[in-house]
């Protein structure tokens, strides 16, 4: 059928709503009988009596122009309430008169931003008051935040219909959030609370999702599988945990910059490597270091005598202990005679020597002869000598 083979007519008005009640019109057309009281009144159960039905020459009586009104509203009103797109919304009355709502039933919710579908028949819940089995919510398109702090809380029906639910509130234990048991139902939760504390939702029995605070600009995807609270579409299985991860393989992570930073972000080994290599720039090789500036070392406590670096305090203390002169005496013979000056000169020094015999004489010994610990002396006579050796 074309949807263009039939132009309806849209009611904007139920038939008779000017009518002057009870006058004019009977409201509402009771359900039932009124044979017993008036013969010809209309009722639900018997629609016009058979009073009506009989010729009035016959002894029949006419029906009332008023529950013609009547019954005419409260059918046009149902169809002027759906031609301006109104879905009804849970009645306790009709549901009980009509031993609850059939499956598939779908009744607006109680305030108005979506609705409910019945999955049973003789529904008698009231889905805006009882998060049951027996409702599922539908195109809903509203809102919930729920504040948290340090109990457990389960959503109202209303609240859990909302397809985006958001946690706010300062955290003081961690917290189980419980939702209703609606197979299939999906929602986007976002964790904006503070507190180092978690947030779970769960069913109140069944399993939940940990909710990470990561706010509303990384909100979770969960639904329901009839029994748990599960991610939506993803399997957390080789996943790491927020909390204390453990990586395996090769994890790779931004490099910080420069190679300075000092905060908890993380380290990558390109950090490290820019990080040492900036470290020992300023540093000399171990192996025939080449310095420049004015390089320190420890000095040395005086008469070391090993491979420890000499400061230039060292130095100076030690030459300030080195005699610059000796002297003394030997005895000459016919030939060469070795001396030593007992000490060791810091440079070669320059010798003086003085003959006592019978006829003194004095000279310098030769310099190829002497050395930093003692010289040579060659002469002919027998006597002594005296000797004095010094350095600039």
């Amino acid at each position: 059928m074309s949807s263009t083979l039939v132009a309806p007519l849209l009611i904007s008005e139920p038939f008779g709503f000017g009518a002057s009640d009870p006058t004019y019109i009977n409201l509402p057309i009771p359900v039932p009988s009124q044979i017993a009281t008036t013969v010809n009144a209309a009722s639900f159960t018997d629609g016009f009596p058979p009073s009506t039905m009989t010729p009035e020459a016959s002894g029949g009586l006419p029906f009332f122009g008023q529950d013609m009104n009547g019954i005419l509203y409260m059918i046009t009103a149902y169809c002027a309430n759906f031609a301006a797109g109104a879905l009804s919304v849970y009645n306790s009355t009709l549901s009980s008169d009509i031993s609850g709502y059939p499956a598939g039933a779908v009744l607006v919710n109680a305030n108005g931003t979506g609705a409910w579908i019945s999955l049973v028949d003789g529904n008698t819940v009231d889905p805006d008051t009882t998060a049951g089995t027996g409702w599922l919510p539908i195109a809903c398109s509203s809102f919930t935040d729920v504040t948290l702090g340090g109990s457990n809380v389960t959503l109202t029906a209303l609240q859990a219909a909302a397809p985006f639910i958001e946690f706010s509130g300062t955290l003081t234990a961690n917290v189980n959030v419980i939702l209703p048991v609606w197979v299939g139902t999906q929602w986007v939760v976002a964790n904006t609370c503070t507190g180092a504390f978690t947030v779970t939702v769960k069913t109140a029995s069944g399993s939940g999702v940990l909710i990470p605070q990561t706010g509303a600009a990384a909100p979770t995807s969960i639904y329901c599988d009839g029994t748990n609270i599960q991610n939506t579409g993803v399997s957390t299985a080789g996943l790491a945990p927020i909390n204390s991860p453990v990586l395996t393989g090769t994890p790779t992570a931004p490099t910080a910059s420069p190679a300075t930073t000092n905060t908890t972000q993380i380290a990558t080994t390109a950090f490290v490597q820019a990080a040492i290599a900036a470290a020992i720039a300023a540093k000399a090789n171990l192996a025939s270091p080449i310095f420049s500036g004015v390089p320190t070392v420890p000095t040395a406590a005086p008469g070391t005598n090993t491979l420890q670096i000499a400061s230039t305090a060292f130095v100076t203390a030690a030459l300030a202990t080195v005699p610059k002169s000796k002297s003394g005496t030997f005895t000459c013979a016919n030939g060469v005679v070795s001396v030593s000056f007992g000490i060791t000169f810091p440079s070669v020094p320059r010798v003086f020597v003085q003959w006592n015999y019978a006829s003194p004489d004095t000279g310098w010994v030769v310099p190829g002869s002497i050395t930093t610990t003692g010289f040579q002396y060659q002469n002919g006579n027998a006597g002594t000598c005296d000797w004095f050796a010094t350095v600039a």
